[in-house]
């Protein structure tokens, strides 16, 4: 390795998560909706840490666009109480969270009245039996030969100056439960629809140090990327 082992940054990537309430009628309790959205904008490496990423050996980025992030999602929860382990559940079966500059309807659940303090979200690569049963399904060709993956981010990348980017496929094998607490909490009645609206923000996906662009395909920054995407995971209610 080319550089020492840099420290994971505590918030990264947020997947941020805002809520919202609405008037319905529905009769067998209230509707859950959970979007997707991310912050597309181009991620740009100063003078001063394009000086940095040189003297650390690593791959001097000028800057990076993330285009599209899917993550494999094996379960959605919401939770009533801070030691609810059981839940409610929004999706019990695998489906591709996907994020793009276009905010997207993702799933839909009924759930009971109540208050609800945080989301759980596991993302996990397919097991054997999963493979088998999703094999033909277009949604999942990515994610199960030969790796199956859990995390797949597309995008472009510049470095040195080059007026044409490269193309990048980052792909990762990373597994996680996360916790996305609401802070306030959000009460629903049988009267209301709940908005979730997951914000994918990719803009510390491949830092380091705070502020130097990581090379998505360089295979010595691909340990502290890792650590990156796991920790990257936040909710904050707007």
């Amino acid at each position: 390795m080319r550089h020492p082992m840099l420290a994971a940054l505590s918030l990264l990537g947020a997947l941020m998560l805002s809520s919202c309430t609405s008037s319905t009628t529905p009769s067998s309790g209230p509707t859950v909706e959970v979007y997707s959205d991310m912050n597309a904008s181009m991620l740009r490496q100063t003078t001063e840490a394009r000086k940095g990423s040189a003297e650390e050996g690593i791959t001097v980025v000028d800057s990076i666009k993330i285009d599209r992030v899917r993550i494999l999602v094996r379960r959605l929860k919401l939770h009533g109480t801070d030691d609810d382990t059981a839940g409610k559940d929004i999706k019990t079966e695998p489906f591709i969270l996907t994020f793009t500059a276009q905010q997207q309807l993702m799933t839909t659940a009924t759930i009971p009245n109540g208050t609800y303090r945080w989301m759980k979200l596991e993302f996990h690569r397919l097991s054997n039996d999963e493979a088998d049963r999703y094999y033909t399904n277009p949604a999942f060709a990515d994610f199960i030969p030969p790796e199956r993956y859990s995390v797949i981010i597309e995008g472009k990348v510049w470095t040195r100056g080059n007026a044409m980017p490269d193309t990048f496929t980052y792909r990762s094998t990373v597994t996680a439960n996360v916790a996305l607490k609401f802070d306030p909490p959000v009460e629903v009645t049988s009267a209301s629809i709940l908005r979730l609206v997951m914000r994918f923000d990719p803009a510390a996906v491949f830092v380091a140090n705070g502020n130097i662009l990581l090379h998505p395909l360089d295979p010595d920054s691909r340990s502290i990327i890792e650590a990156n995407i796991k920790a990257s995971l936040k909710a904050l209610k707007r």
